[in-house]
C-alpha cells in the first residue's frame, strides 16, 4: 500500500481540493483508494457534504472509542472511501494532535489498511508541525503542491528539509513523489517566473508534469474545499487535469506501468 501524505509549508495552496479531486481519478483509474484527512480543521469532511463534526473518524481512532471498520466512509465510487477526522472541536484541537503524534496509533492505523487499500491520500495540515511530520514518519511518498508565486518558492527547501531528516532518523522508505505546480497563470510573469525557477533549479523529475492552472473553477473549489466534480452538474474542463495528474503519480509509483488513455470522467461522490 503506498500513502501518499500531501503537505505544503504555505497554506491556501489548494491542498484539500487537490487530495479530494486526485483521490477521485485514483479510484477511476481502478484503484482502491482511501483519502485520510490529518487535518483537524475538517474541510474534507465539510466538502462531502457531512455534517459538523458529525461522524466519527481518526479522533475516535487515537482514542480506542471505534474500531477503523466502523469510522471508513464509504461514497458511490466502490473504489473509494474516506475516513474524515472525526469530532475534534476547537478546543479539543491540541488534545487531537497531541494523540495523533504519540507512539504508534497512526501506524498502527495504516497496517490494518493495508489489505483494503492500495493508495492513501493523507490530507496533512498546512505547516510543518508534528502531525505533518508523523505523517512523513508513516508514509512511503509525498506530494508537495506548490502555488506558483514567490512566497511559496521561498519555502520550498524547509519542506525538503524535513523529508530529508525523516527519511533520514525515522523512514527510510519515504520519498519525494514530486513538486506538483498550482494556481500557475500564464498570463503572470511572478508565476512564470517562479516556474522557470523551479524548472532550472531542480533535477529532471522532480517537477511533476501536471500543472494546475489558475482557474476560476479550481479557486471556487479551493475556497469550498469541494471537488471540482461536484461542483456543477456538468463538470469543468479542469476536471480532466486531474485524470493527467492520477496517471503522472501511478507513473511515478510504478515506473513500469504503461500510461493510459484518457478515459470517461470519474463517478461522482
Amino acid at each position: 500500500m503506498h500513502v501518499i501524505a500531501v503537505a505544503s509549508q504555505k497554506g491556501g495552496v489548494g491542498k484539500t481540493t487537490i487530495c479530494l479531486n486526485l483521490g477521485l481519478a485514483l479510484a477511476r483509474a481502478g484503484h482502491r483508494v482511501l483519502i485520510l484527512e490529518l487535518d483537524a480543521q475538517g474541510s474534507l469532511g465539510l466538502s462531502l457534504g457531512l455534517a459538523d463534526r458529525a461522524r466519527p473518524g481518526v479522533a475516535e481512532l487515537l482514542t480506542g472509542a471505534e474500531r477503523v471498520e466502523s469510522v471508513l466512509q464509504r461514497t458511490r465510487d466502490p473504489q473509494l472511501q474516506v475516513l474524515t477526522v472525526g469530532r475534534v472541536d476547537p478546543t479539543t484541537v491540541a488534545g487531537f494532535e497531541e494523540a495523533l503524534v504519540r507512539g504508534p496509533v497512526l501506524a498502527g492505523v495504516l497496517s490494518r489498511l493495508a489489505d483494503d487499500f492500495d493508495l492513501v491520500v493523507a490530507d496533512c495540515p498546512a505547516g510543518l508541525g508534528k502531525v505533518t511530520t508523523r505523517a512523513l514518519e508513516v508514509a512511503t511518498h509525498v506530494l508537495m503542491p506548490l502555488q506558483a508565486e514567490p512566497l511559496a518558492l521561498r519555502s520550498v527547501g524547509q519542506l525538503l528539509a524535513l523529508i530529508d531528516r525523516v527519511r533520514a532518523e525515522e523512514n527510510p522508505r519515504l520519498s519525494l513523489l514530486g513538486l506538483l505546480l498550482s494556481m500557475f497563470d500564464r498570463q503572470a510573469s511572478a508565476s512564470l517566473d517562479v516556474a522557470e525557477t523551479l524548472w532550472t533549479r531542480f533535477p529532471d523529475g522532480i517537477i511533476l508534469d501536471t500543472v494546475i492552472p489558475r482557474d476560476g473553477a479550481f479557486l471556487e473549489a479551493s475556497l469550498r474545499g469541494a471537488p471540482l466534480l461536484l461542483m456543477q452538474k456538468r463538470p469543468p474542463p479542469l476536471a480532466r487535469v486531474f485524470d493527467q495528474l492520477a496517471n503522472d503519480v501511478l507513473a511515478r509509483l510504478d515506473p513500469a506501468r504503461p500510461e493510459d488513455d484518457d478515459g470517461p470522467i470519474p463517478l461522482l461522490l
